[in-house]
């Protein structure tokens, strides 16, 4: 196991977006991540919540975790009362919370449906879509746009997180992606090219369905439909 990355988050409030990616968060340096995001913005569960965390090798650890959008990891409780992040994903067949079930395929997806076969999953995630140096006389900089969530790895508790400053302006969006994945358990974000790579043998059956059927690869129900449609090919 090794200790959870800490954030580096400074935030200031929201505004909603039309598009998919629909939750917004304007950054401003010498805010802290708990003077806006509530824990239910952060984590997937409202409290760490009991789980299995099951390896290849068929061995089955039990441990209260808890998902987190900020760093697409999943957190446990350490003996000390700390917060940890699992560590040798690699090595994670899956982990089940509650009625939630979740793969790793670099990086983390929850499960929405599963006809053995043929998976959907969805992954919730906060992606940096802006960082702005403070420069001379607090005058912010502008940078090229990043994707991925800046910080640090130490032994610190996690939780601490939502306490650390930062001379840096960001923005933040909150986004959904879609995956499906094959009776391998082997994952791909939901798309027509990689979808038909996933399931090879179907290429031509897909093909014909997304001409009579009009698909967004970002909307959940036409994924729905598409992965039963799959599914039924078995």
């Amino acid at each position: 196991m090794k200790a959870v990355l800490l954030c580096l988050f400074i935030l200031v409030g929201y505004s909603d977006l039309s598009a998919q990616d629909s939750t917004l968060v304007i950054i401003k340096a010498g805010n802290r991540v708990k003077d806006v995001l509530t824990a239910a913005d952060i984590y997937y569960y409202p409290q760490f919540t009991d789980g299995n965390v099951i390896l290849r090798d068929g061995t089955m650890v039990a441990v209260k975790m808890n998902y987190t959008r900020l760093f697409d990891q999943m957190l446990f409780v350490g003996r000390k009362g700390d917060t940890l992040a699992l560590a040798d994903e690699k090595n994670i067949k899956f982990i089940a919370i509650d009625q939630d079930t979740f793969y790793y395929d670099k990086g983390y997806i929850r499960i929405i449906v599963d006809n053995d076969f043929v998976k959907l999953a969805e992954k919730q995630i906060w992606v940096v879509a802006d960082v702005r140096k403070i420069g001379t006389h607090n005058t912010p900089k502008n940078t090229v746009a990043i994707t991925s969530l800046s910080s640090y790895s130490d032994g610190h508790d996690a939780a601490k997180s939502k306490d650390l400053l930062l001379n840096e302006d960001l923005v933040l969006r909150k986004k959904t992606e879609y995956y499906f994945g094959n009776a391998y358990n082997h994952f791909v974000l939901a798309g027509k090219k990689r979808l038909q790579q996933l399931f090879p043998k179907e290429e031509l059956s897909i093909e014909n369905y997304l001409k009579k059927n009009k698909v967004n690869f970002d909307k959940r129900d036409d994924l729905e439909k598409l992965a039963q449609f799959l599914s039924d090919l078995y």
